[in-house]
């Protein structure tokens, strides 16, 4: 297709010569070659400029298409990377709730163990007082027992001073009744007629009588004084008894309190 415009630029430029050329005149058929060589000119740098433009484009084209590609392949990579990422997000956040649940888990587990604990710890602090005051109770009888032998050992003797002392008070009345006979037989020796051997014999049974009397009341008067002595030891014993046996009571009720309280 024959460019339209060439033709106007050619008739104006041809109306547009300022001098006359001295050249010698062309004709017709040289002119209408010319124009015809110089509008196939015009064609073939227009065909030219359009084919650089048109290589041009499809450089840009084919640079746009790189490109193109190029964030097409970016983008599918990272929708991949982002599918990736997301189901590498989706399992951890799978193991974390698993995780999480654990951790709850255990965290009630080791509040009920440190409950249990807790529990133990006041259970075998309670056995600790319970068995401290065992011991104790055992040391109170022990002590009592001790005490019960003791003053068992104490009534036993203050039993057989006191037999001893019935005894020798009994033979202190046999004497004291000797004595009296004695002197009745002497006293009624001196009313009759007096022999040497009569006269000497209630004086020397006398004598013996009254040197055993005076024997056996100086045996009474001791065996008297350590019983007495025994019957204050015994009396101390008691008294000291007493007071380990209401300590023992106040162990031992004390003892029931905290068992009952359990």
């Amino acid at each position: 297709m024959i460019n339209v415009g060439f033709f106007r630029r050619a008739k104006k430029e041809e109306d547009v010569e300022p001098n006359v050329d001295t050249t010698p005149v062309k004709s017709p058929e040289d002119i209408e070659k010319e124009r015809i060589q110089n509008e196939l000119d015009y064609l073939k740098n227009e065909v030219n400029a359009k084919t650089e433009k048109l290589k041009s484009i499809s450089q840009k084209l084919e640079t746009v298409k790189e490109e193109y590609d190029k964030v097409v392949n970016d983008l599918m990579s990272s929708k991949k990377d982002w599918k990736e990422k997301k189901d590498e997000f989706e399992s951890m956040k799978t193991d974390y709730e698993e995780i999480s649940g654990k951790l709850s888990t255990t965290r009630n587990q080791l509040a009920e163990i440190k409950k249990q604990h807790e529990e133990i710890k006041a259970d075998f602090a309670k056995f600790q007082e319970a068995k401290a005051q065992l011991e104790t109770i055992k040391t109170e009888i022990e002590k009592q027992q001790s005490e019960f032998e003791s003053i068992k050992s104490l009534s036993e003797e203050a039993k057989s001073k006191l037999e001893e002392y019935k005894k020798l008070q009994g033979e202190y009345e046999i004497l004291k009744a000797k004595v009296a006979t004695a002197r009745y037989e002497l006293k009624s020796a001196r009313e009759q007629p007096p022999t040497q051997n009569i006269k000497d014999e209630p004086r020397h049974i006398i004598q013996a009588a009254s040197s055993m009397v005076s024997a056996a009341n100086a045996k009474l008067r001791k065996t008297e004084q350590e019983l007495e002595a025994l019957k204050k030891t015994l009396e101390n014993e008691r008294q000291a008894h007493k007071q380990t046996r209401r300590q023992f009571e106040a162990v031992t009720e004390s003892t029931k309190q905290s068992q009952s309280d359990k």
